[in-house]
């Protein structure tokens, strides 16, 4: 390789730096630095109120009484005297059956008692004939006292026909199968003309005045309910609708497979507009609390002394200056979308709770209703 080729190649290193220090010219301390513009970010405001604990469940409701109609007896329905939805009172017919056998039978027994009847006056009229024989010694005390015990048995046996008198007009009146409340006719489930048996359902009556919401509670908030406690009502059909009812029954055991158990709450529905059947959410208030500082729950940057120490940090919004500053929070109990601050904040303070994560303290920010500052140059 010729000399003049070798002392190139030992040059070039040097000649690259060369190029690069000149190239770089621009980039010297002397020279003006534009500064990054202000970082965009929402924000949202602590404040002091009450601090509301609640759980959140879906229940069904059902009439405050339910009571299925059931049959006694086993016969065809001859009149249907309701349709579902009819407003019917305690004792009105709901249906009227086929009574042919019931009427035979109550007619057999009313015979059986007159001819139970016949036999007893006509034992009674020969114990009086023997008793007037007695007293002229045409016949024996033994035979009085016969009479007289076949009297006692005939007045047994008429009260026994009597009974069954009783038995028959009671069979036949559960032919006529009657609403056992008053309230509203649901879930009607037979035809005129059908056969009904006994302990298959004809319908059933509910009274709607008065509703009982059913509510499957977690273990964790069993302990916690009470009865009384305040529950606020809303149906998902009728998002405008909102009852407030209160806990009556709590469950004594929890389910062992779910480990829930049953509530219930009562709440008012003279205007009607809550069905039986409907599925509604409840909100219960477990505790209140006054005068709390909460912040929003976004807001929170955590750490890895969170879990431990409840530590964590947020971003103060400086309108004046147009900053985020960093500061310390203790945390509390979390109140569905906030949280309470124990030490860090007072109330009022506007904290960044979009673009946190992204800042450090002091950095330039800015939020959609306020105009950027204009860059200005760095000496």
């Amino acid at each position: 390789m010729p000399r003049s080729a070798v002392v190139a190649i030992r040059l070039a290193p040097a000649l690259l730096a060369a190029a690069a220090l000149a190239g770089c010219e621009g980039l010297l301390p002397d020279e003006d630095v534009m500064e990054d513009p202000p970082r965009l970010v929402v924000t949202e405001g602590v404040v002091v109120d009450d601090a509301v604990d609640r759980i959140s469940l879906l229940g069904d409701l059902h009439g405050e009484r339910e009571v299925r109609v059931l049959p006694v007896v086993a016969e065809r329905i001859r009149i249907l005297h309701v349709q579902e939805g009819d407003r019917v009172e305690a004792g009105a017919p709901i249906v009227t059956l086929v009574a042919s056998l019931q009427s035979s039978s109550l007619e057999q027994a009313r015979a059986g008692v007159g001819a139970a009847e016949a036999a007893r006056d006509q034992l009674a009229a020969d114990l009086e004939r023997a008793r007037g024989l007695l007293r002229r010694g045409a016949v024996p005390q033994q035979q009085i006292d016969q009479l007289e015990a076949q009297l006692r048995t005939a007045d047994a046996q008429v009260e026994q026909a009597r009974a069954g008198v009783h038995t028959a007009s009671q069979q036949r009146g559960r032919t006529v199968v009657r609403a056992p409340i008053s309230g509203t006719v649901a879930l009607l489930q037979v035809e005129q003309g059908d056969m009904v048996a006994p302990g298959a359902p004809i319908c059933s009556v509910v009274q709607t005045e008065r509703l009982r919401l059913r509510l499957r509670v977690t273990e964790q908030d069993y302990v916690r309910v009470r009865e009384g406690m305040q529950v606020e009502i809303r149906p998902p059909a009728l998002p405008d609708v909102v009852r407030v009812g209160s806990v009556t029954r709590i469950s004594p055991v929890l389910d062992p497979l779910t480990r829930t158990a049953m509530v219930e709450a009562t709440l008012d529905n003279a205007d009607g507009q809550l069905r039986p059947g409907m599925v509604a959410e409840a909100g219960i208030v477990l505790e209140r609390h006054r005068d709390v500082v909460l912040a929003p729950a976004r807001a929170l940057v955590l750490s890895s002394r969170t879990d431990t120490d409840r530590e964590a940090h947020v971003f103060l919004f400086d309108r004046a200056e147009g900053v985020a500053r960093r500061r310390a929070v203790t945390m509390g109990r979390r109140y569905g979308r906030t949280v309470a601050i124990e030490d860090g904040l007072s109330g009022g303070e506007e904290l960044v709770v979009q673009g946190q994560h992204l800042l450090r303290d002091g950095a330039m920010v800015r939020t959609a209703d306020r105009t950027p500052p204009v860059a200005e140059a760095r000496p």
